[in-house]
């Protein structure tokens, strides 16, 4: 088949894409990824053909509008900035994927699309435009069921509250989507859509691939079905991993420092600029030396090397997790879904500390497990941090994270589970 996968966001929704494309491709698939600009050369080195859509994910954060979002305490600035922000992202990829999508089907064929969870309905249009199959693919239980509601929650619920918050949840988000939807549908010439995305797509029997592991949502597997089918967390080939400059803990600085002392434990908060970053450096700087501990730093743009004002912590860029998360003792990140499953893959106490999506809701999953605990990152301080490793460094929580960590089902194993259901679903509509 010829295939084309959009994926839009930060690393976080790039790479499982990524890796479904990569998995497609080995199995004789042609496959194209539709990504931000600046990870068009990401899927490249992975032997991808890939093309840009919308705008540099990663110049999002350096302008100064984004400077602003940061850097402002007023609520009301803030939402309007942030709905600035989110319409002149959308609108050029709006106009990127229309235009990249159709010029592709003209050239050289489309037979199926498959998008991430940003841009699900643009890709449901151009399905129906070309009459071709698609597929979705999610990174955490964002959907309708009985397992988790909406509403991120460390308790479990019951399930018809839990269906109810996301009843009501799909309701908001349609109010304020239609709008910009059908206006993408009418420059398809296609008409108006009158119902939720989520209706759509079930009543269609669309694929929605959940890639994340069941271990976190007892039951949803079941509740599901194939339609929505758990095959567990993707993540790139650990021979591969060099050829996107990901730095592996066998030379240089950092194995140095990793062989010079106890296991540290790993932190991290995604691709994303800390509001305030002098805060965060000092929680880590003051935790490290009141729990006697070392403190490995995964900085966005960093440079190896020891910082952050104690030769106990390290500051490095991006970092190869599976060469590195299994020399740590514990993990402290933002709760993107790809970080909480190398972390809890590796077998180590998780903590979150999220900004927004549905980092929360993994947040609330790990303490849920017993393996970690969750706060906001906007109230990291000394304090929560202290409190929060005084958790993770418990026995009984580290023997839970190992246990959890031994469940979870293999990357290849994921992607290949995911390829299989894209050719299975594609096949039977084309026949």
């Amino acid at each position: 088949m010829k295939l084309a996968l959009s994926f839009y966001g930060s690393r976080g929704d790039i790479q499982p894409g990524v890796c479904l494309g990569h998995e497609l491709t080995r199995r004789g698939h042609t496959v194209t990824m539709l990504v931000p600009p600046n990870y068009v050369g990401f899927a490249a080195s992975m032997g991808l053909a890939a093309l840009p859509i919308g705008l540099d994910s990663e110049s999002y954060w350096d302008s100064d509008r984004s400077r602003e979002l940061l850097a402002t305490r007023n609520p009301v600035r803030k939402l309007r900035l942030a709905q600035q922000q989110v319409a002149e992202g959308f609108a050029r990829f709006d106009a990127d994927l229309a235009e990249t999508v159709t010029d592709l089907a003209a050239d050289a064929g489309v037979d199926g699309l498959i998008s991430g969870p940003l841009g699900q309905e643009r890709i449901h249009a151009l399905a129906e435009h070309l009459a071709v199959p698609m597929a979705t693919m999610r990174f955490c239980a964002m959907s309708e069921n009985g397992v988790v509601g909406a509403i991120p929650s460390s308790r479990t619920l019951p399930a018809a509250v839990n269906r109810a918050s996301w009843r009501t949840a799909d309701a908001i988000t349609w109010t304020f989507g239609k709008g910009p939807e059908n206006r993408f549908r009418a420059r398809l010439g296609l008409p108006a859509a009158r119902h939720r995305l989520t209706h759509r797509l079930q009543r269609e029997a669309v694929l929605q691939i959940q890639a994340y592991d069941p271990v976190f949502f007892p039951g949803l597997n079941q509740e599901w079905g194939a339609d929505r089918p758990l095959v567990g967390f993707l993540d790139l080939p650990v021979d591969e991993r060099a050829a996107v400059g990901e730095e592996v803990a066998g030379d240089g600085p950092l194995s140095t420092w990793l062989e010079t002392g106890p296991p540290p434990v790993y932190i991290s908060f995604g691709s994303a600029p800390l509001s305030d970053p002098e805060r965060v450096h000092t929680a880590i700087r003051d935790t490290a030396r009141v729990l006697r501990i070392r403190a490995l730093v995964g900085a966005r743009g960093g440079s190896e090397g020891v910082g952050v004002g104690t030769d106990d912590v390290f500051v490095a860029g991006a970092m190869n997790h599976a060469t590195v998360l299994p020399r740590c003792r514990a993990a402290v990140h933002h709760g993107g879904a790809g970080t909480t499953a190398a972390t809890v893959r590796a077998g180590l106490p998780t903590m979150v500390a999220s900004a927004g999506a549905d980092q929360a809701h993994w947040g609330a999953a790990v303490t849920r497990l017993g393996i970690g605990t969750s706060t906001r990152l906007s109230t990291l301080d000394t304090a929560t941090l202290t409190d929060g490793l005084a958790v993770l460094l418990r026995p009984d929580t580290i023997r839970r994270a190992e246990a959890v960590g031994a469940q979870m089902i293999a990357p290849a194993d994921a992607a290949a589970a995911a390829a299989k259901a894209v050719e299975s679903a594609f096949a039977r509509v084309t026949v």
